[in-house]
């Protein structure tokens, strides 16, 4: 049956087939590259070390957040990919805290590395992958899992936020 859902399913747009890793990246890169040709100003030399000290802690929990997340998919057996169609719902972890904690750690690893490697141009990039997720990627996620789980996904999206 699952089988049958897959096939039916609609084919997902360029924007959630290219994944958010990949926008991520891209944006960061950009940012990186950016920040080495048009430098914007760096926070005075006796801020910078608690910026790398922020920068650490949201990058590693970032990577916490993300090993939690995707063992949880790999014990309930289900897709990680956003353009599959998932076969179980997740609700339990940090799953009930946040409809998207990949998203979560991956906006927090974005931010946290970007402090650690003093480029402030990557955090003015941060927006177009964000707005990526908020405005294609999401969306299309949420319509695939109400179409598969119907009451039991309507329920937990008016429980659990899409964020924080």
């Amino acid at each position: 049956m699952v089988s049958d859902s897959a096939s039916a399913a609609p084919r997902a747009p360029f924007l959630v087939r290219s994944t958010s890793p990949v926008q991520c990246v891209l944006a960061f890169l950009t940012g990186a590259g950016l920040q080495h040709l048009l430098g914007l100003p760096l926070p005075p030399e006796y801020v910078r070390p608690a910026l790398y000290m922020a920068g650490t802690v949201l990058a590693n929990s970032s990577l916490v957040l993300a090993l939690w997340s995707f063992a949880l998919f790999v014990r309930r057996r289900t897709t990680i990919i956003p353009a599959h169609t998932p076969a179980r719902l997740i609700l339990a972890g940090p799953f009930r805290l946040t409809r998207n904690p990949i998203y979560v750690s991956q906006v927090m690893a974005y931010i946290g590395l970007a402090l650690m490697l003093d480029l402030p141009w990557a955090l003015a990039l941060l927006p177009l992958p964000v707005l990526a997720l908020q405005y294609a990627i999401i969306p299309f996620e949420e319509a695939r899992l109400q179409a598969r789980f119907g009451a039991d996904y309507a329920a937990y999206r008016t429980a659990v936020r899409r964020w924080l």
